[in-house]
């Protein structure tokens, strides 16, 4: 690999961590002694000297030491005990502790060193090439640590910072989808009176033709389609200021006892002429729960779109039968509309609450409605499920609480 200034030397190599090993015995000879038996040329290891326990307990709670070697026998405070301490001290008990002793291996020592903290054991007199590969292997293992705590610091500052984008992008989005609100919202609004001006020229327009005495068979129907344009809007912002409304009124809408069937009977007023139109046959059922605290203009929304809907896709081949039950699940007020309509595909069933997804272009309509009612249900921790089957008919169930 050729090095350039663009190079980052520390994707080249791994970090070099300072490895210290603490090598305590009463007899400072056997520390140089052993200090000459570990040391090679060329390795990043410093040996620490301590001639007593509590010197070494000094030196263990100042530095970072990858491995101590510990003599058993010292006068004053022996190995073990200083073994124990460590084990008891929060920032020392995770060092590594070698015990050197010339008592002859026996079992009862070996246990108690095993129990004061030991890792292993080294017997005078010390065969060099055990000693040797004990430490290196200690080495190794604290080195691998070091490896392992940077590269989790690192995965830690990586989420971190990960966390931070999205959070940062969380808001992004957030503040342009409340200016998409906004913009909804006002535009909705301010359409509202150019599209009510124009109703009013079409009038003046209607009644000037019929004064006049013009052919109105020429006129009447170009009258007509602008009339079912003009309507089409109007009914296209109502769905869009609808929705924006609904982003505004998350958590604070006001409820009340309401009664299902003069909600019910408020929307077959509302649409009266599309019931008629398509002489549908409309079979309700409260019994098993007349009345929910509510929001009863949310409520109202969600049977006018839920019926309305049952009736507009109903099947050319026999008249449409709606169906509007509620009964109680649990927590839950469950509101049931079904009807025996067009039906859905299977592959068409997770485009339903979809915003702008109109299942059957042969009926009018903006694509919302379905939209707007999930949003009004979850809204309210609610939820809503279906089931639709092609030419046969479909079933929603609106589970509020």
């Amino acid at each position: 690999m050729i090095l350039d200034e663009h190079t980052n030397p520390s994707v080249l190599a791994p970090d070099v961590y300072p490895v210290k090993i603490l090598l305590v015995d009463d007899k400072p000879e056997n520390l140089v002694s052993l200090e000459s038996l570990l040391a090679k040329d060329g390795e990043a290891v410093e040996y620490l000297f301590a001639t007593s326990g509590e010197e070494a307990l000094k030196i263990a709670l100042q530095e970072e030491l990858a491995l101590i070697l510990l003599d058993v026998q010292m006068p004053g405070m022996n190995g073990y005990e200083v073994a124990r301490y460590l084990r008891d001290i929060s920032k020392t008990r995770d060092i590594p502790i070698i015990f050197v002793t010339a008592i002859h291996e026996q079992d009862a020592h070996v246990i108690e060193g095993f129990e004061a903290g030991a890792v292993d054991f080294l017997f005078k007199p010390l065969h060099p090439y055990i000693t040797k590969a004990k430490v290196s292997t200690f080495v190794k293992f604290y080195l691998q640590k070091k490896e392992m705590e940077k590269v989790n610091k690192q995965t830690l500052t990586l989420n971190q910072e990960l966390e931070e984008r999205v959070q940062e992008r969380t808001k992004e989005l957030t503040k342009v989808n409340k200016d998409l609100d906004n913009f909804v919202y006002t535009a909705s609004h301010d359409l509202k009176a150019p599209i009510n001006n124009i109703e009013g020229l079409m009038t003046v327009l209607d009644e000037t033709i019929q004064e006049k005495g013009l052919e109105q068979q020429e006129v009447m129907p170009i009258m007509a389609m602008i009339n079912n344009a003009v309507s089409r809007f109007k009914n296209t912002l109502m769905d869009l200021t609808e929705v924006a409304k609904l982003k505004y009124e998350e958590g604070a809408v006001e409820t009340e006892r309401v009664d299902f069937e003069e909600v019910l009977e408020d929307v077959k007023a509302n649409i009266k002429d599309l019931i008629e139109k398509y002489d549908a046959k409309l079979k309700a059922d409260f019994s098993g729960a007349p009345g929910i605290v509510f929001s009863k203009k949310n409520l109202r929304s969600i049977l006018y779109n839920l019926v309305s809907n049952s009736v507009k896709y109903s099947s050319p081949d026999r008249k449409p039968e709606v169906t509007i039950t509620t009964s109680v699940a649990g927590n839950y007020t469950v509101l049931t509309v079904s009807d025996n309509g067009l039906g859905l595909k299977k592959e068409d069933h997770q485009k339903v609450f979809g915003m702008f997804k109109r299942m059957h272009a042969h009926v009018e309509g903006t694509g919302v409605g379905l939209a707007i009612v999930k949003r009004i249900i979850e809204n309210c921790d609610g939820k809503i499920e279906f089931d639709s089957e092609l030419d046969k008919g479909t079933v929603f169930k609106v589970f509020l609480q």
